[in-house]
């Protein structure tokens, strides 16, 4: 399953330290859980009111219930939710584990399948939405090289969203099919 979470933070002067947060303990406590398999974390290259995404595989929806996820911060931001908005979090069926998005590629998340003409040059999986804030139906994932990713950004329709790796995908300590 594919667990995401989106948002947007709202203090500039403190978005480094959130994010050398987000990206190592925060993550590093996420993927020491049961049935967390891998995360990674991403930067809208356009503007958008969400620009944060975090996607996390896991092994199914029951991870997002135990005791030691919600007990150890699971489903807050430890401290920094006064400074996050825009925040939702979806749970998607379709695919066991995320791929990682390289450096030099974007992702590219489309919710409106009809409107895949937009991003022509991308193959979109097809994700379907099992739980949580349920923002969308579906939820289509791709992986475009740079230069593709940015000519899709300046699309200024609200379905695609395209997005740059700010962290390389980490796996859990326990492997990617625990």
């Amino acid at each position: 399953m594919i667990y995401t979470v989106e948002c947007a933070f709202t203090d500039p002067a403190r978005e480094d330290s959130w994010n050398e947060f987000y990206g190592g303990d925060k993550l590093t406590t996420l993927l020491s859980f049961p049935g967390f398999r891998a995360s990674q974390r991403f930067r809208a290259i356009m503007d958008i009111p969400a620009p944060y995404l975090a996607i996390h595989s896991i092994r199914d929806a029951a991870v997002l219930e135990q005791t030691v996820y919600r007990d150890g911060g699971g489903g807050t931001f430890s401290g920094w939710d006064d400074l996050v908005t825009n925040w939702d979090r979806n749970l998607f069926t379709g695919m066991e584990a995320a791929p990682e998005v390289p450096t030099k590629e974007c992702l590219v998340m489309l919710d409106d399948p009809a409107q895949a003409h937009k991003a022509p040059d991308a193959d979109f999986t097809w994700l379907d939405i099992a739980g949580l804030d349920r923002t969308t139906d579906r939820r289509g994932l791709a992986i475009v090289d740079r230069g593709t990713g940015e000519r899709l950004a300046c699309d200024k329709g609200k379905s695609l969203r395209v997005f740059a790796p700010i962290s390389p995908r980490r796996v859990s300590p326990h492997g990617i099919d625990s």
